[in-house]
């Protein structure tokens, strides 16, 4: 019998439930479930210099508006071949 794998991604606000909603889901055999990781927080962070530092808005907007892409992307590979 061929098992067809399938990811999907819950996401939802603060205190709505979502922890216990992946413990109760974990407890069967057939999922793997992950715990609530604080990546995005690192990404918010990222995001919150990029667009306050003077840094990088004294240079060409376009070109770090890349590179700030590419950054996001390489932490994002990153963090998940952990």
């Amino acid at each position: 019998m061929k098992t067809t794998k399938k990811i999907f991604f819950q996401s939802s606000l603060p205190r709505s439930g979502s922890t216990l909603f992946q413990n109760i889901v974990g407890q069967r055999p057939d999922f793997y479930v992950t715990p609530t990781s604080g990546v995005l927080e690192l990404l918010y962070g990222a995001r919150h210099n990029f667009t306050t530092s003077p840094e990088f808005r004294a240079q060409n907007h376009d070109k770090m508006s890349q590179g700030f892409k590419w950054f996001c992307r390489g932490g994002l590979e990153g963090f998940l071949r952990n």
